[in-house]
């Protein structure tokens, strides 16, 4: 099929047969209508091409250390096998260390564990942000930690940052030189400037703000009615310094402190409102008018939710919220997202085991397969859902096919299955899908996921298992979408 396919439809058939879950906390799916959606390829709106390295992992700074949280050894070397075969499955290509400790801690990397951390990034291939403390900062540690850095990695060295998430009270509580953001923005570039006049070619990357206000529950941080990230934007314009924005999103705010559920936690991640809503919100009041004044913007700290819940956080259900999240900042100009891993908080995407192993939480199945068939240039989609089915669909043009991925985000009493119709205007024999599926439908569960009904081994094993596509005569492919699960549809040219 040629690359200018005209149009792909796809009918979306419920089904009225009612099936009854087993005791696990699961709901029974009860009888809804039939449910037409109708998705069109948008010629008239170009797609983006989605960067190598969009899919990125956030660690603290701690984590560079050696016997760190407990685990044996350094967990950034390129001898520990461990991270090394979950990075290289899982396709990550860019780096973020900082978070909260770099600011807040007392201790930190020494010169070995920055080697251990490049050598890592280096057989890699990977881009790493490097943080510098701001709050009580020592400029001179600093530029000293930075010229050793650009000396020897800046091969694999994308940018430095200072500080984190400044825009938050606890700055004004512990450095006397921070009181505002006029006063933060004095002391960034005080150390940003030590660092230049070091190395005249460092670019850095900045504010990396907490609050993703006006997102519901979020904190208004606003300064002078504008939003931190916008006014670092306008103020670092023509300094040249700035190679992306950093923005921090946290959808559903702090889990914990909020007192929510696990239940809660599932029924946000995979709810229509975080993306016609939530989303959308951030987009326009803060990254818009980022990508309007010439820049290009990164969630450089991201997840649901930023504290943890057992049963919501690491259940099947961040495998769907990731990939839709992916799939959807994609399609709206992002340079890349950076999932926090702060260890071993349940919602990171590499947890340890009570034997000391590393293991890939259910969230990586979601990174996994936005890495293997989001390569490419986004294709936007036209979609009529005038019964507002919650399933979302996504097109991705890489170099052999193009590739349509439908999360049915259905779930709970009302769960609802799907037929799919492809009408593609052009014959088709060799389309092929794969399924994001847990057992059962069962999305609460903590495990038991399977892309092309293979499970990941943490030694970067994983055998996918494509089927046919059903053709459906005239031109149309059909494919079964059963709830909380996503299909992956492969469509040669």
């Amino acid at each position: 099929m040629k690359r200018d396919l005209t149009a792909i439809t796809i009918l979306l058939f419920v089904w009225s047969n009612t099936m009854l879950f087993a005791r696990n906390g699961r709901d029974s799916i009860t009888t809804k209508k039939n449910a037409d959606i109708i998705i069109c390829l948008n010629k008239n709106k170009p797609g983006i091409k989605i960067p190598d390295d969009f899919i990125g992992l956030s660690f603290e700074t701690g984590a560079v250390r050696k016997n760190n949280a407990r685990f044996d050894g350094y967990f950034f070397s390129p001898q520990n096998m461990q991270t090394v075969n979950i990075f290289r499955f899982l396709g990550i290509k860019n780096l973020r260390v900082g978070g909260g400790a770099v600011d807040f801690n007392k201790t930190f990397p020494t010169l070995a564990d920055i080697d251990q951390l490049f050598g890592f990034a280096k057989l890699l291939n990977i881009k790493v942000v490097y943080s510098f403390k701001l709050l009580d900062g020592d400029v001179n540690e600093n530029v000293r930690i930075a010229k050793y850095i650009w000396s020897h990695y800046k091969d694999n060295l994308q940018s430095f940052a200072i500080g984190n998430e400044p825009d938050w009270d606890s700055y004004k509580k512990v450095d006397p030189e921070i009181k505002d953001y006029p006063t933060f923005l004095a002391k960034w570039k005080k150390m940003a400037h030590a660092i230049v006049m070091a190395i005249p070619e460092a670019k850095f990357i900045g504010p990396d703000t907490g609050s993703n206000y006006p997102v519901p529950g979020a904190k208004k941080t606003y300064y002078m009615g504008q939003p931190w990230t916008v006014r670092f934007a306008d103020d670092l314009k023509a300094s040249n310094l700035i190679l992306y924005l950093a923005q921090h999103n946290y959808v559903g705010e702090d889990a914990v402190a909020m007192n929510r559920s696990a239940s809660y936690l599932i029924s946000n991640m995979l709810s229509a409102d975080w993306t016609k809503i939530q989303y959308p919100l951030l987009l326009d009041s803060v990254l818009k008018p980022v990508i309007n004044k010439g820049y290009t913007y990164r969630l450089t700290e991201s997840n649901s939710f930023s504290s943890a819940i057992a049963g919501g956080s690491n259940s099947n259900a961040t495998a769907l919220f990731a990939l839709d999240y992916l799939h959807w900042w994609a399609q709206h100009g992002c340079a890349g997202v950076n999932f926090h891993n702060k260890q071993w908080v349940l919602n990171a995407p590499i947890l340890m085991d009570a034997d000391g192993s590393l293991q890939m939480a259910p969230i990586c199945y979601g990174i996994k397969a936005f890495e293997v068939f989001g390569k490419g240039t986004t294709q936007p989609l036209q979609i009529s859902n005038p019964q507002n089915v919650n399933c979302t669909a996504y097109g991705v043009g890489a170099k052999d096919a193009l590739y349509i991925t439908i999360i049915n985000k259905e779930h709970g009493s009302s769960s609802a299955n799907a037929d799919v119709d492809l009408k593609l205007g052009a014959k088709v024999n060799k389309a092929k899908y794969i399924a994001l599926s847990t057992p059962d439908g069962n999305i609460a569960a903590i495990s038991g996921l399977k892309l092309g009904n293979s499970a990941f081994k943490n030694d970067g094993t994983w055998t996918p298992q494509w089927k046919s596509v059903e053709n459906a005569g005239k031109g149309n492919l059909r494919v079964k979408v059963p709830a909380s699960s996503a299909m992956i549809v492969k469509i040669p040219y």
